[in-house]
């Protein structure tokens, strides 16, 4: 097929435009450390967006065959047995996605980044807003209906059906935008996209595939791809509906700016849960990074913080850790920035 997009990306360049010179998606350079230099490339070189980020058919499904489709139909039947929310995938989409090399570059990930050119996320956080990311009025009835029937269970607080009357008098059935939740879908299908995580998946498959010798024959590429959408479109939705969820913005007012890289966001806690939270780090500037902080207590509210230069551990340390999780390119705006990181990662 003509034309087939072949450099597919991980990483989406109206993100990395803030790091550049000329904040132009197309032609704007900025500087890349590499931890794994292929070819001719240097350590570190001024690159221009359309040269980093990418992978040749990185989402590719095609060649997949009904034995594949069979398993992971009963992967997602077992990861979602307890869960009252199932997600499928549509048989109409997989004949495109067995013939087409970038079926998921094209129909999946424009469709996220469509999410956050509509609801302008990036403008708003940039601008210190995080007035989007509320509970929706529904969640807000739907958390406080969850409190009452727990209060009812672990203490003599019985609900009567006059108190679930009046929980639920101003739940809405119309279709509503829920803002908090599109911004998770994105942030999620940011995380799980990236070579880190991608790479992560697809290994365990692998590791399967050598236990269970009838699984041999099996398509990684499309159970990594697949399972990948599978995991962003459920994290999102349990960060929502099943967790607290707050945003600390950072405001970096030192001298060292924030990095990014190909895998843009970090979980800072580590793969569980500690003190009963998770802490995400999103850099999304060089002077503005988000910490989604996901949680059972509640405790915490959307909060602007401003890091001065007695606070730049805090960067630093920030950036170390997203530096030794991305897989192999770190960018930055500056080249000090990633001479300093080059030694520690």
């Amino acid at each position: 097929m003509e034309n087939t997009v072949k450099k597919q990306h991980y990483i989406w360049r109206k993100y990395l435009t803030e790091w550049t010179d000329t904040r132009d998606r197309f032609n704007g350079k900025l500087f890349v450390l590499r931890k794994e230099i292929r070819g001719n490339q240097k350590k570190i070189e001024f690159q221009e967006l359309k040269k980093i980020g990418f992978e040749k058919y990185y989402y590719d499904t095609t060649g997949f065959g009904n034995i594949d489709v069979s398993v992971l139909n009963q992967l997602l039947a077992n990861l979602q047995e307890k869960e009252m929310l199932k997600f499928g995938i549509r048989t109409d989409m997989l004949t495109e996605a067995y013939s087409q090399r970038d079926f998921i570059e094209k129909n999946v990930m424009c469709c996220s980044e469509s999410i956050e050119t509509e609801f302008h996320f990036f403008d708003k956080l940039l601008a210190g807003d995080l007035s989007f990311y509320e509970d929706s009025n529904n969640q807000k009835i739907l958390n406080k209906l969850k409190k009452g029937i727990l209060n009812s269970i672990f203490s003599d607080e019985q609900l009567s059906e006059k108190d679930i009357i009046n929980i639920v008098k101003d739940f809405s059935v119309e279709k509503t935008i829920d803002l908090k939740y599109e911004f998770n879908r994105f942030f999620c299908m940011q995380f799980f996209r990236s070579p880190k995580v991608h790479s992560d998946t697809k290994r365990n498959i692998e590791e399967l595939k050598k236990e269970y010798s009838k699984m041999k024959e099996l398509n990684t590429d499309f159970l990594t791809n697949f399972l990948m959408l599978y995991f962003a479109e459920r994290m999102a939705l349990n960060f929502t509906q099943c967790f607290e969820s707050n945003i600390l913005l950072y405001k970096n007012r030192t001298n060292i700016p924030f990095i990014t890289g190909d895998t843009p966001i970090v979980c800072l806690t580590g793969d569980e849960m500690k003190d009963g939270m998770s802490i995400f780090h999103y850099p999304i500037s060089p002077q503005i990074a988000v910490e989604l902080i996901i949680s059972f207590s509640g405790n915490f509210t959307n909060m602007v913080k401003e890091l001065d230069v007695d606070l730049v551990d805090i960067v630093k340390e920030c950036n170390r850790k997203l530096a030794k999780n991305c897989k192999n390119e770190i960018y930055s705006n500056t080249e000090k920035s990633l001479v300093d990181l080059s030694g520690g990662i």
